[in-house]
């Protein structure tokens, strides 16, 4: 259900903001639920619905609007520790992060109380709230299974393959740091519950990185090695063929073999054969400029 996973997401993030808090000393339990109601219970006098709508689930259906329906359920009253009509304006429209907001902005008001102290006092209201909405949830089942670790196996292969996504198979869109450590934060912050693990699988990933993309340019550099290996045997080969004329030779001979009637005997045929193989001194000609550059 949506709600299960926005829930897990707003207490995720009120965990964040309550570490910052000092030990709590007493946590007053009215306090708080009139500051949570004061978000998530508007009009619920006669919309039961009302905190499943806002601050449970979007399965619930939709909360009424209107300035009359969105009357803070704290109006007339102190703001101290509610949540006033002006701080609602900020409130999101989404359920889920209604309540992760709304709890982040309570926990400001009443610093003694915890994400804990709201899991306790405000679950089983909304719970309540959404079983009137007909939607059957046990939130407190569904968070216990969210919160279950991933193990590193799990981390490790969401996160390599958020990185195949970003940086390429063989790393060809991180070749640089800059944009490894950028695609390995976005990973990291997608693959929730993963942080002990992160700088272990950050060093292996980075070291498959390094050796792919040092086994990259040791192709590249093999392939150019290759290239120039057998340019330089065509040149030695064309550069032997010239020497002594071996090359002209040769051609006058197979000229004079194959179509030349009197297989050049005579002075007038030799001459017609070596006018035809011509080409070989201009080409022993030209490779010897190249070679004296």
């Amino acid at each position: 259900m949506k709600y299960h996973k926005i829930f897990f997401v707003a207490l995720f993030t009120c965990a964040h903001i309550a570490a910052t808090v000092a030990a709590p000393a007493r946590c007053s339990k009215q306090n708080l639920t009139r500051c949570l109601d004061s978000a998530c219970a508007i009009n619920i006098g006669s919309n039961p619905a009302a905190r499943c709508q806002y601050c449970g689930t979007s399965d619930a259906g939709t909360p009424q609007t209107g300035k009359k329906a969105m009357k803070s359920v704290s109006a007339g009253k102190s703001s101290k520790n509610t949540l006033s009509d002006k701080e609602l304006k900020n409130a999101p429209s989404d359920a889920g992060k209604r309540y992760m907001w709304a709890s982040g902005e309570c926990l400001k008001k009443l610093p003694d109380c915890t994400t804990e102290d709201i899991s306790d006092v405000y679950d089983k209201l909304i719970e309540q709230s959404c079983t009137a909405a007909g939607v059957a949830m046990k939130i407190s089942a569904a968070t216990s299974a969210i919160n279950t670790k991933p193990t590193k196996s799990k981390c490790q292969a969401s996160i390599t393959k958020c990185m195949n996504t970003n940086c390429g198979i063989g790393f060809d869109k991180c070749a640089a740091d800059s944009d490894f450590d950028r695609a390995i934060s976005q990973c990291a912050t997608e693959s929730v519950g993963c942080d002990e693990y992160l700088a272990d699988l950050r060093g292996e990933i980075n070291a498959t990185r390094t050796q792919q993309l040092a086994d990259n340019n040791n192709a590249i550099e093999g392939l150019t090695k290759a290239y120039q290996d057998n340019r330089k045997t065509r040149v030695n080969s064309a550069q032997n063929s010239c020497k002594n004329k071996n090359a002209l030779n040769k051609c006058v001979e197979n000229i004079c073999a194959t179509n030349m009637v009197g297989k050049c005997e005579g002075a007038d045929e030799k001459i017609m054969a070596s006018n035809l193989c011509k080409y070989w001194d201009t080409a022993c000609a030209t490779l010897n400029r190249v070679k004296q550059k």
